[in-house]
């Protein structure tokens, strides 16, 4: 029979299971600290792009992108695709595709943006460089504090000040910045390089097609190799980052980790990105859930609480609509008094925050995920423990040896003309009290 001491030893389901290590991604995406700093970067990227639209020659995109500006294509997505049509099975006839759709409503999201940005590229080149440059140096400072945070949170879970991690991130700006752009310049210049090699021998009269059609295999093996690039490009970008915020490197060595590590986990990689994304998408709608409740529940208290009878409500209405389930963003257009139009953006403002926020769970939820991810895929490949971690030396604690210093200090010598201290624990080399001459008196005594 067992002893009656002997204890029964917990399973570990995230240490067995480490696809369960993700869970801890939502917990870390709602610090206040990391949705604080993805709300200043959406508001610093959002407003610098609106500004740049207004700039002759470079902006008034609307003429040649789906005849609307970048106000009105990022406000449709995150306020109609984004929300989506709230859908439950079961629940007033709906089914479980428009479930899926609604919970997907995150990547959707995310499809349009990729779908809206290659067309700014390919109408209006410099109002989507000019954005790009400005939207990178934003988010090379934000995700880098972000995941910084995040990695020391996996690793040793402790939480890093924001104060601190912005200053990492500053001092790994340039890596950070320059880690996304190489591959895809490596991509761009092998591309030059093809296209000068069978683009001017294609110019030659009636020899360059046949020199150029009986040399297509090189340009197809050099195709491969600049498909290889784009996927490994691609597919780390979402690394790198926390590459850097946990080994403290440089951007060669987020890119050489990163797709060092996909290439050869690449199914742990995808069923690790797939899960994140089920369970980001899944949280997502506790996000909007909190997010409606929000602005009814002040909304109403508004209401209730304003006092002055039917014209007072009617004016709360005409400056701020009642937030529903299917649309709780506020609509301008609608009929006002000249004190209340200048007022109702004020209210805007405030509804447009608590969207922003909410748009920034998804930003901090997918670095922290992809840096949980990270943590994971080292692991797996290099069987590093994930509780291995940069430290800068003013983040690491103070070892526990000042006590013992002070206590060897007390036992030092004494300064002249001041006795010894005592010992507590008496041993063969303690002094008998009246020394020597003393003892020997009270032996003859006896």
């Amino acid at each position: 029979m067992a002893d009656d001491g002997t204890e029964m030893q917990s399973f570990d389901w995230r240490r067995r299971v480490q696809l369960l290590e993700i869970l801890r991604s939502f917990r870390m995406a709602v610090h206040p600290a990391n949705l604080m700093l993805c709300f200043l970067g959406l508001a610093l990227s959002f407003g610098a792009a609106v500004v740049v639209d207004q700039l002759p020659y470079v902006g008034h995109t609307s003429e040649k992108v789906y005849g609307a500006t970048f106000f009105e294509h990022t406000y449709r997505i995150a306020t109609t695709t984004l929300w989506g049509d709230w859908s439950f099975p079961y629940v007033a006839g709906k089914t479980w595709d428009d479930f899926l759709t609604f919970l997907m409503g995150p990547v959707s999201a995310a499809r349009d943006c990729v779908t809206l940005a290659v067309a700014y590229w390919q109408r209006t080149p410099w109002f989507a460089l000019v954005n790009t440059i400005l939207t990178l140096g934003i988010w090379a400072l934000v995700g880098g504090a972000v995941t910084r945070m995040a990695a020391v949170r996996v690793a040793r879970e402790e939480s890093v000040p924001m104060k601190r991690a912005l200053w990492f991130a500053a001092s790994k700006w340039p890596s950070t910045v320059s880690s996304p752009l190489i591959p895809f310049g490596v991509l761009v210049f092998l591309a030059l390089i093809v296209g000068l090699l069978t683009g001017l021998p294609l110019m030659i009269p009636y020899v360059g097609e046949w020199m150029v059609g009986l040399l297509l295999f090189v340009a197809l093996m050099m195709g491969v190799v600049l498909a290889l690039v784009f996927i490994g490009g691609a597919f780390s970008v979402g690394l790198q980052w926390p590459t850097i915020a946990a080994e403290g490197s440089d951007s060669f060595d987020a890119i050489s980790r990163s797709i060092s590590y996909i290439s050869s986990r690449p199914w742990k990689y995808l069923f690790a990105t797939l899960f994140s994304v089920i369970y980001g998408c899944a949280t997502f709608i506790l996000v909007k859930f909190v997010a409606f409740l929000t602005l009814r529940i002040t909304h109403e208290s508004i209401s209730v609480f304003s006092w002055g009878g039917d014209d007072t409500t009617d004016k709360i209405a005409r400056l701020w609509e009642e937030p529903t389930l299917s649309m709780p963003w506020p609509e301008m257009g609608f009929e006002q008094f000249w004190s209340e139009a200048t007022a109702a953006y004020v209210f805007l403002f405030w509804a447009w925050v608590v969207l922003g926020v909410m748009m920034a769970f998804l930003a901090s939820f997918f670095l922290c995920s992809q840096t949980v991810i990270y943590f994971m895929m080292r692991k797996s490949v290099d069987a590093t423990d994930m509780e291995e971690v940069y430290m800068e030396e003013a983040d690491e604690e103070e070892l526990p040896l000042g006590g013992m210093g002070e206590a060897s200090g007390d036992q030092a010598e004494a300064p002249a003309g001041e006795p010894a201290p005592e010992s507590d624990t008496g041993g063969t080399g303690d002094a008998v009290e009246g020394g020597p001459d003393a003892a020997t008196d009270e032996g003859l005594s006896e």
